[in-house]
């Protein structure tokens, strides 16, 4: 269990789960995240022991560990989200910390920005807003026709009278 929980945080990077699986899998995921930064080939057979899937272990071992260079632990952050419906359990979000934000280098030119895209004209969407008025119009028209006309009574043989 605690095998495909650490397997589900490093994949999706956000699991819903209870307080004490929580707590107990952040420690798998900080440890194979320090093995993603020790890079050696017995690290990543160890990984690869503990996760089985090698696409994860090349996640690991590629994208997590530069995210993080100045980092020892303490990769995964805990949020209580409330109780569980139907046995009241205590909910907790794992979710991998963002990496920090690395200082960005003054901008040389304004105009090298790329222009925001342009939205859909309003016209448009009046447009079609029109049509749909016209056609509820025309719909109660043949509705009100309908009411004034004169209802047939009917006799026993089925002629209108």
């Amino acid at each position: 269990m605690l095998r495909n929980l650490t397997l589900s945080v490093l994949r999706y990077e956000r699991v819903k789960t209870t307080e004490a699986k929580a707590k107990e899998v952040r420690l798998f995921v900080d440890r194979m995240i320090n093995l993603g930064k020790d890079g050696s080939l017995v690290a990543r057979r160890r990984a690869l022991a503990w996760l089985p899937e090698p696409v994860i272990v090349e996640k690991v071992f590629s994208d997590l560990a530069i995210r993080w260079p100045d980092r020892g632990s303490g990769y995964v952050r805990i949020t209580h989200i409330g109780r569980r419906v139907g046995d009241s359990a205590p909910q907790m979000l794992l979710e991998l910390v963002p990496a920090p934000e690395k200082p960005t280098a003054e901008k040389p030119d304004a105009a090298e920005e790329p222009k925001p895209r342009r939205r859909l004209a309003l016209p448009r969407r009046r447009a079609t807003a029109a049509k749909k008025e016209e056609t509820k119009a025309e719909a109660n028209a043949k509705a009100a026709a309908k009411a004034t006309a004169p209802k047939k009574k009917k006799t026993a043989k089925g002629a209108a009278t």
